[in-house]
């Protein structure tokens, strides 16, 4: 038994050396004011250039990519990216009419696509793209209405552009995001007194998101692929994940270091809903906090502490206070940290599935072990 106990011992330690040195885990430091946002299933990264005012595309191979695009901080919008990185939401500057509007980028073309609105505009913009579809055929965001009110919209091939409405009278909805086939969109709803409250359209038809005990929670941000869940960031500040199938609930659990969970928002979210990353901070920017990754089964750990885990080479010193992205696969991840010195910046880290592979096949050995 002892000789078996000891085979079994050299080989898990041969499997974990293979896997450390198999895996090749990248760590990735963005240029000064090349902010991610998020990121495809082949690690292709879409994100905002402070300094160019507009969007930019980036690849471990060439970098980051300027291509244009109306800049979010005056138009509104946020960068998108589809499953195959192909197409980029955001928003786009209409050459006729001068003004913001929903769009999404080619890169098979180079070319911006704008997807028009619901028939009103404010401050130079009359839409604004926050969401796209996995697989590229459906975007979601802000349409202006009339005056100041804004309805959450939805563009898919061969619709166009539709009114997803406002479920309170005078009040405005957002579109955040939308699951792979455009069926399922996440985002908020005012409510009368002009609250957020988190919403959920399903074929069209929405829904509002409350916690257990009736309380609203605030924002939906991300969705997965297959619809199924959403998470997002409550009106008490804490992180959260409901399932859009069976109206079930939870709020996430603490992060070391932050026990009650202030200001944490749930960020992105894998396919399947079983992963989701974000960020948590007490008091200040939410660069002085630490970012967090929610796996179910298993539950919330520190960014760093995960990727420590991994055995992720980084710089020393360096925070990843910020993950705003997670691809759907779960193996790359992207946001801001900061590094020793409190220097800001985007980073990109990638985890490759023969990491994965080689983790199930050393649980796969200790269970033969266990079973000798």
């Amino acid at each position: 038994m002892k000789d078996v106990i000891k085979k079994c011992f050299l080989a898990v330690t041969l499997m974990c050396g293979t896997t450390a040195s198999a895996s090749a885990q990248e760590f990735h430091r963005l240029d000064t004011g090349f902010v991610p946002y998020a990121v495809s299933n082949n690690g292709v990264v879409a994100g905002t250039s402070e300094t160019q005012g507009g969007y930019f595309r980036w690849t471990a191979h060439a970098g980051a990519v300027f291509i244009g695009g109306a800049n979010p901080s005056l138009y509104g919008g946020q960068p998108s990216i589809s499953n195959d990185g192909t197409r980029i939401g955001g928003t786009n500057i209409n050459a006729v009419t001068g003004e913001g509007e929903m769009a999404f980028y080619d890169s098979t073309t180079g070319v911006w696509s704008n997807l028009g609105g619901i028939g009103g505009s404010l401050d130079g913009s009359t839409s604004s793209g926050y969401g796209i579809s996995g697989d590229g055929q459906s975007m979601v965001g802000l349409g202006w209405f009339r005056g100041a009110e804004a309805h959450a919209i939805q563009w898919s091939t061969g619709t166009g552009t539709i009114d997803l409405g406002s479920t309170v009278a005078g009040r405005s909805s957002r579109a955040n995001a939308v699951n792979d086939n455009g069926s399922v969109v996440a985002g908020w709803q005012d409510d009368s007194f002009g609250f957020r409250q988190a919403a959920v359209w399903i074929n069209g038809v929405q829904t509002t998101i409350t916690d257990n005990v009736g309380s609203q929670v605030g924002e939906a941000l991300a969705i997965s692929g297959d619809g199924q869940w959403v998470t997002g960031i409550a009106a008490n500040d804490r992180s959260w994940r409901y399932n859009t199938i069976t109206s079930d609930f939870e709020y996430l659990e603490p992060v070391d270091g932050f026990p009650f969970l202030p200001n944490a928002i749930g960020a992105s979210m894998t396919d399947d809903g079983s992963t989701i990353v974000g960020t948590v901070h007490s008091i200040g920017p939410s660069l002085f906090g630490a970012g967090y990754i929610w796996r179910e089964g298993v539950g919330t750990t520190s960014m760093n502490d995960y990727f420590d885990a991994l055995g992720v080479a980084y710089e020393a010193g360096f925070n990843f206070s910020v993950p705003v992205g997670v691809s759907g696969d779960g193996n790359t991840f992207v946001g801001l940290g900061l590094d020793a010195s409190g220097f800001a910046t985007g980073w990109v880290v990638t985890i490759p599935s023969p990491a994965g592979a080689a983790l199930l096949g050393l649980g796969g050995l200790v269970t033969l072990c266990r079973r000798r």
